[in-house]
């Protein structure tokens, strides 16, 4: 079974994003902001990141930045509805960091999953987990 971390400052997102993701056949963990992803990120394995890029703590940035030198194969989907700029400028700069996915808040369920399910796989087919 491939484990997602969810990480999104809204509690709501994430236990929808969890339980879905769960439905889907996937284990799921979720951190509320970048410092709780930083203690699930010391302590288990995952197969793929989602992370939202704008939270009070820390933005996803930082974080996609740290995984990307630690990590670099992990499969990373930014996520985002937003904020003083557009969703699609916060997006853009995401892929400059090499995420492999984007989803633009809101987002369908379906969406997020054949998103997810597609990237795990690949990475399989690629050598990893």
């Amino acid at each position: 079974m491939h484990t997602i971390l969810v990480v999104d400052d809204d509690p709501a997102l994430c236990e929808v994003i969890e339980l879905h993701l769960k439905d889907s056949g996937f284990g799921v963990l979720c951190a509320t902001g970048v410092g709780a992803a930083a203690k699930i990120i010391a302590s288990h394995q995952f197969d793929l990141l989602l992370t939202d890029l704008l939270m009070p703590d820390q933005d996803g940035l930082e974080l996609i930045r740290a995984l990307r030198k630690d990590r670099p194969t992990l499969p990373i989907v930014a996520m985002t509805g937003g904020g003083l700029l557009s969703a699609d400028v916060y997006l853009n700069i995401a892929k400059v960091f090499r995420v492999d996915g984007v989803l633009r808040k809101p987002f369908s369920m379906d969406e997020l999953t054949s998103l997810v399910r597609r990237l795990v796989e690949g990475a399989q087919v690629k050598g990893g987990s």
